[in-house]
Order: C-alpha cells, then structure tokens, then sequence
C-alpha cells in the first residue's frame, strides 16, 4: 500500500514539461527574429568594413573589381549566401595536424586538413611571421589549386585574426593589391567556417572547417603572426571586443 502511496506521489510532483514551442519562455519565432536580425546587422558592417578596406586600395570599386565583389560593395547580393550557392557543398575537412603544434612558433610553418575518407585536403605552409604564405586545396590526391598570399600588413593580420575568431561574420585576407592578388574569403557561422580561395587566374576553390580544427588554425596562425602577449589574448572570446567597422 504505502508503495502504491509513494509512486501516486511521485506521478503528482512531477513538473510540467516546457513547451515545445518556446526556449527559457521566450517564443521561438522571437528568438529566430533576433537570430536573423543579429545576422543581417553583422553582414552589413562586415560589407561596410570591407567596401572601406577596397577603398583604401585607392581603386574605384566601380572598375577592376571582380563583378561578384562589386555587387556586395553597393549592396546588391549578399556575399555569404551567394557563395554558398555557387559552392554548394565543399568537402569538411574535420582532421588536423600542425608542425609546429599551436603556440610553438619556428621560422616556418606546415598545416594540413582533411577529410575523414583523404578525399580532399587543404595544406598550408606559413613562411615566417611577415604573413607569407601558401595554400593548396587538393582533391582526390591527384588534382590541386595552389594559391599565394604574401606581403600582408601586420595590421591587416591582426584585424583578420579578430574578426574571424567571431561566431558569425564574413572577412577577407588580402594584400594591398586586393583582387589583383589571391586572396581568401572566410566565412564563419556559429564557429563553423567555410573558407574560399580566390586566384588572379580565374581557379578558385573552397573547404569547410569544424569549430576546433577552425579554432586551432587560428591560434596557430597568431602565433606566427602576433606578439606573445597579443597570442594570448586570442586564446580568449573576443567577440565583445571586435570593432565595427
């Protein structure tokens, strides 16, 4: 009897389930808004921001500039989404190694990601601290797009480090000849990055990165690219700390 007594009282004191159409008791729909208009507000100052670092450039962003740029400088296309549609499904490269490991520096570098069946690679070699380097996007272990970035500013890197250690936010590393030399266009999305290659002899190619290898990649970057005490501070989240541009 007092059994039966004690697992009538457990059914009773049971608390009522959270509704499935709410999160901490705020409606769904309400928190997909903010997500949306978080989102359109950061893509916004990230076009601005880069339309201000083309402009630096001293080059009219109305001549010269590839056609895909141009239309996201004035405002025209989203460039995230429509690289997403022109790259519909690039190869996740959830794999990692390092030499040196993240946080020990040397005179160079070597860092290579891959996916889970060796289908496709990406492969970067780091020369020095001076921000050269280079990057081979392989495919099926036979074919490769080889792209070379050098000359980048120290500012330019430390900007770039910044602003792609956010959670979401579309960034762009370059030299000071912008789209006239490769350069790469890194988007990220709740830590999960999809990085673009784009060469000045029409090749291009693209990978996806999980949150930690993406996480090690860039702690390992800044510690070729930064001073120590500044490595340090991009171990933490800087998401607060990022500038608007």
């Amino acid at each position: 009897m007092s059994d039966r007594m004690d697992l009538s009282g457990a059914t009773t004191s049971r608390q009522p389930m959270e509704e499935p159409d709410s999160v901490s008791g705020m409606p769904v729909e309400e928190l997909i808004r903010i997500a949306r208009e978080t989102t359109a507000r950061i893509r916004n100052e990230d076009r601005k921001r880069l339309q201000t670092e083309a402009s630096e450039s001293r080059q009219s962003i109305q001549s010269g500039v590839p056609h895909l740029l141009q239309q996201f400088f004035i405002g025209k296309l989203d460039l995230d989404e429509e690289l997403s549609r022109r790259f519909p499904n690039p190869p996740l490269l959830s794999s990692a190694t390092f030499e040196p490991p993240p946080g020990k520096r040397a005179r160079r570098g070597f860092a290579q990601f891959k996916a889970q069946d060796e289908s496709a690679s990406l492969n970067i070699d780091l020369h020095g601290i001076d921000g050269t380097f280079e990057a081979d996007f392989v495919y099926g272990g036979m074919i490769a797009a080889h792209f070379t970035f050098g000359a980048i500013a120290d500012t330019q890197r430390k900007r770039f480090l910044d602003l792609i250690r956010r959670r979401t936010g579309t960034s762009v590393l370059w030299t000071a000849k912008r789209w006239e030399r490769d350069y790469l266009v890194v988007s990220v999305h709740e830590g999960f990055a999809r990085i673009y290659a784009f060469g000045m002899h029409q090749v291009n190619a693209a990978c996806r990165l999980p949150p930690e290898p993406f996480r090690q990649l860039t702690y390992w970057l800044a510690t070729f690219w930064v001073t120590d005490t500044e490595t340090t501070a991009l171990r933490k989240d800087v998401v607060g700390d990022v500038p608007s541009w």
